[in-house]
């Protein structure tokens, strides 16, 4: 086993519910006969079939992928971009997440910020626009009949924002008020110092915005960064709803087929430099009288062959009130009310392994001690066939409601081709599952 490194935070959480049953006699007495329902017939639930996901590109670079689906008068465009907070720098930290905000809450020349706001309430339309850490979108939900005459105006949303000064330093406000609250909450410093522990506290992954980094910022940081990848090459565009995809093609053709191609952006994600050691990590907060605590060391890649295997791992170790972590330090020893872990495995850069808990701040080390004992009896002994078999119910009669809705199917397409995995992924996934065995578990642990 990697070597774990450990974070405690003194921190307090408390929580209450509680829920009364009551049965009447003539109730308790009915169980012992033949319920109603037994004898009803139902019929077969139909199975749910994924639409098949139309693709084409412009010559500009353009790819676009429509399914339709007429049972409402509604369209949804999506569109991903190629760009991020990752190529940011260490002192333009937030940078990204600005850009993407003040592209939409300030409007463009043609519509400023106020009549932008207005057309749209008018149509019952939407347009939103943000940039994460590894890309940028934007989206537009319109009614069909309002389709032809928002797609300009959310084209010149993405590609010729305003930035005004104001929004700008709204922006930038926010951003430092949110700042100002994030040592409020103990288990949000937790997770932010022990990312900043693994990685690296100026690596993209584990930096965080301050104050400083906000300041720096100024409009034509915006400009160029929105100019240096808002282009067609780096352009993906999904569109689901009631059209003829005949004539969608040709709409969007027209539109976006005539955007400038620009230079494609590569994204660039720096290799982590992590050496597995064992130390521990304190954080005095002198308002609190409970403890969080986190521990773990690097996790993986999305790729891995053995994805599917981990994730039935990750199920029995901490799946909700099922899991072992749960089980056992919860309701076995009482020593959490919040108890959790998992094996992150990311598309562009390695996740993270943790495991964590609330407790009282007397029973910390104990906790602690659990956590580990069930990190160890994982990778020692062999899981149970009925816990096996439990997990890979609860990830299979959950899969249907993955992508239940033919919105989900395309957003699904267009993650998976951004982040280069195959089309069929998720069937890839479910199939893994299907096949893993109690040998393959303890070998991924």
């Amino acid at each position: 086993m990697k070597r774990l490194s450990l974070f405690l935070l003194m921190a307090v959480f408390a929580f209450a519910c509680s829920q009364t049953e009551q049965m009447t006699d003539t109730q308790q007495s009915d169980d012992t006969s033949t319920n109603p329902y037994e004898n009803m017939d139902f019929p077969e639930l139909n199975d749910f079939q994924k639409p098949e996901v139309e693709t084409f590109t412009t010559e500009n670079g353009v790819t676009f992928y429509l399914v339709e689906d007429n049972e409402l008068p509604l369209i949804n465009v999506s569109t991903r971009v190629r760009t991020g907070g990752v190529l940011n720098s260490n002192k333009k930290t937030g940078l990204a997440s600005i850009t993407g905000t003040v592209m939409r809450s300030g409007g463009t020349e043609t519509y400023p910020a106020d009549t932008l706001n207005t057309l749209l309430e008018n149509r019952a339309a939407s347009i939103e626009t943000g940039i994460g850490f590894t890309s940028g979108n934007a989206s537009m939900d319109v009614l069909k009949e309002d389709f032809d005459d928002l797609l300009p105006i959310f084209i010149d949303v993405l590609t010729n924002p305003a930035f005004p000064e104001d929004k700008i330093e709204l922006a930038k406000t926010q951003q430092k008020s949110s700042i100002s609250r994030r040592n409020d909450n103990p288990q949000q410093i937790g997770v932010r110092e022990f990312q900043a522990l693994i990685y690296g506290e100026d690596s993209p992954y584990g930096r965080t915005t301050e104050y400083s980094t906000i300041n720096n910022i100024t409009r034509e940081d915006l400009v160029n960064f929105h100019d240096k990848h808002f282009s067609a090459s780096n352009m993906m565009v999904g569109v689901v709803g009631d059209f003829n995809a005949k004539e969608m093609k040709q709409k969007l053709r027209n539109t976006f087929g005539e955007l400038p191609s620009g230079d494609e952006t590569t994204l660039k994600f720096p290799e982590v430099d992590y050496e597995p050691q064992s130390t521990i990590n304190f954080i005095e907060k002198s308002d609190v009288n409970q403890s969080f605590v986190m521990m773990g060391h690097i996790g993986g890649m999305r790729d891995n062959p053995d994805y599917a295997k981990v994730q039935v791992m990750n199920r029995v170790l901490s799946g909700g009130f099922s899991g072992r972590l749960m089980q056992v330090v919860r309701t076995e020893m009482g020593l959490a009310y919040s108890v959790f872990g998992q094996y992150g495995m990311n598309s562009f850069y390695p996740g993270l392994f943790y495991a964590g808990v609330m407790t009282k701040s007397s029973t910390t080390a104990e906790a602690i001690d659990a956590i580990i004992e069930q990190i160890e009896r994982l990778q020692n002994e062999p899981i149970t066939e009925q816990e096996l078999q439990d997990v890979k119910d609860q990830i299979l009669n959950s899969a249907v409601f993955e992508y239940d809705s033919y919105e989900e199917v395309l957003s699904e397409r267009m993650s998976n081709e951004y982040r280069g995995l195959p089309a069929d992924a998720f069937e890839q996934y479910i199939e893994g599952v299907k096949a893993t065995t109690i040998e393959d578990v303890q070998k991924v642990a």
